[in-house]
């Protein structure tokens, strides 16, 4: 960040200068001539004055001035010096001038340093090519570039003005600040600093460089004692892999956290990953960032976006602190051409590559719809591989509009290839409801019952079940079947809440409202389902091996 060493110093110079004479500013006092190695006066010399060579030293108050040679106008209280003016206060450090050119006005207290001026204190360092400075206004100013070095940092500006009074100095036009050789840079057009606030704020197009990192803003401040600034209008950041622009950003330096406010868009190069919202929080340390406010994530895979939309998205270290993690909580809705999602929360950690679905999850892959109590998602090389649902599990894929194949049972696990379903092995009073086609045409119902079975599908179609033990199966002429015996029990389509586009994702309605608008009976849940509002626990039998292979 913007180091204010020598905004300080320079401020400090000034205030010096100010202080020297500020006694005198008054009521009116005489020059002094204290000594010079030669005077000559004669009416031709410059109106007048008198012309004086060699070791010149004048003296007003306690304000000493020396210089090679001088015109001095005792009458009306000024002098003009030449060659190696300087001006220092006795017994103070803090002020030492130099010039090649000083017109000093006694009466109006006005020093208009000129030619290689150069203006120190005990660390910085202040070269200009004119210097003035006003003691009844109390305000100094150079407008022909200035530079300002410290042992650190190098700030360069056409023109700076110091306010006394007002106890402000402002940088102006084509201001670089180049600090460390290069550690950082900034550009700006207008940098004011405050004397007791200890706060810089720029103003206009400002640029921030270093070795990584770049940052712009048109507006911003920054707090030299608390290290906390803030970003406004247009802010961004930007590294080799990452770029954040906002509305505004606030940093703090010494936490190196920070919080993006309004139009948030978050960019990971690497991970392929986009974050957007209208309030993000980044920590490093502990490394944490929180998003909220139409919080979105984008992940692009395989040419193909996914759009996913919670109330509040996170991602931290786990206790471990060597694995990141992911949470999205509260009315989470996903898309992507091929896979939609509406859960109430998920987890996600990278130590296990499991995403965990709470809150009556539903799932759309490729037209089957899936849902479940709580849910897990294996992922392997960037894709789902596999899933497992516990309690009231039902896969529906429709054969038409009006005909669906239904897989049901207290656990089921889902097996994918290129995100299309393949195989299905279901635990637990497993059932099964699905449409025999004959050349294409149905042809009858299939209703069928096992304690375990896997299932074989094609093109969402079920190709062949092998039922594991106590099965019992029956198929019916289609014309003998009720509209009403061609569902199993807590069926629901789901697809008028289905997100259809990536804007459908910050559209939410729950579950029981949809299957009410559509006079359709919830899912029911099993004896073994958890309470609601408690965390799922997933069955013993998430391990199980799968059968039938």
């Amino acid at each position: 960040m913007l180091t204010h060493r020598s905004l300080i110093g320079f401020c400090v110079l000034l205030f010096a200068l100010s202080a020297a004479n500020q006694s005198v500013a008054q009521k009116k006092t005489k020059v002094e001539l204290i000594q010079a190695n030669a005077i000559r006066s004669d009416k031709n010399i410059c109106n007048g004055a008198r012309r004086l060579i060699g070791n010149v030293k004048f003296k007003q108050d306690s304000a000493i001035m020396e210089c090679d040679s001088a015109h001095f106008y005792s009458d009306r209280n000024m002098f003009d010096a030449f060659g190696h003016v300087h001006l220092y206060k006795q017994n103070n450090k803090n002020i030492d001038v130099r010039a090649d050119f000083l017109r000093h006005d006694g009466d109006r207290k006005i020093a208009h340093f000129r030619r290689n001026v150069v203006m120190r204190d005990s660390s910085v360092t202040l070269t200009t090519d004119s210097l003035d400075y006003n003691l009844h206004t109390d305000i100094g100013y150079y407008e022909h570039n200035g530079r300002i070095v410290d042992s650190l940092t190098v700030l360069t500006s056409v023109k700076g003005y110091y306010y006394h009074r007002q106890r402000e100095v402002y940088f102006r036009k084509n201001v670089v600040i180049d600090h460390d050789s290069g550690e950082y840079q900034m550009y700006t057009d207008t940098i004011r600093y405050g004397l007791d606030t200890k706060i810089i704020d720029f103003f206009g197009p400002t640029e921030f460089y270093n070795d990584t990192n770049y940052m712009y803003a048109r507006y911003g401040w920054y707090n030299t004692e608390t290290e906390i600034s803030m970003f406004k209008h247009d802010a961004l950041f930007r590294n080799p892999k990452q770029t954040i622009t906002c509305d505004s950003l606030s940093f703090d330096r010494l936490h190196e956290s920070g919080t993006a406010y309004s139009n948030v868009v978050a960019t990971d190069t690497v991970q392929n990953l986009m974050v957007t919202g209208d309030y993000v929080e980044i920590h490093k340390e502990p490394e944490l960032l929180i998003v909220t406010d139409s919080a979105q994530i984008i992940y692009v895979t395989q040419g193909d976006s996914l759009f996913l939309h919670a109330d509040t998205l996170k991602v931290c270290r786990d206790s471990s602190g060597q694995h990141r993690t992911f949470s999205a909580y509260w009315h989470v809705r996903a898309f992507r051409h091929d896979l939609q999602l509406q859960a109430d929360s998920i987890f996600f950690s990278m130590a296990d590559s499991i995403a965990r679905f709470f809150g009556n999850p539903i799932f759309w892959i490729q037209g089957n719809q899936i849902t479940t109590e709580y849910m897990e998602a294996f992922v392997k090389n960037n894709q789902l591989d596999k899933f497992m649902l516990y309690r009231s599990g039902m896969i529906i894929a429709p054969h038409d509009s009006t005909h669906f194949n239904q897989i049901k049972g207290a656990e089921m696990t889902g097996y994918l290839r290129n995100n299309d379903l393949y195989k299905v092995d279901v635990f637990k009073r497993a059932q099964t409801l699905y449409f025999p086609v004959d050349d294409n045409q149905i042809v009858g119902v299939n209703k069928g019952e096992s304690t375990d079975l896997t299932i074989y599908l094609k093109d969402r179609n079920i190709k062949r079940l092998v039922y594991r033990s106590q099965p019992h199966s029956d198929i019916f002429p289609i014309e003998k079947v009720a509209e009403a015996d061609m569902r199993l029990g807590g069926f629901v389509w789901f697809d008028g809440i289905r997100p259809k586009t990536p804007a459908d994702i910050f559209i939410w309605q729950n579950n029981e409202s949809a299957a009410a608008s559509r006079r359709i009976t919830a899912p029911t849940t099993t004896p073994d389902a958890t309470p609601k509002g408690r965390k799922p626990v997933p069955p013993t039998r998430r391990n199980a091996k799968p059968t039938g292979k």
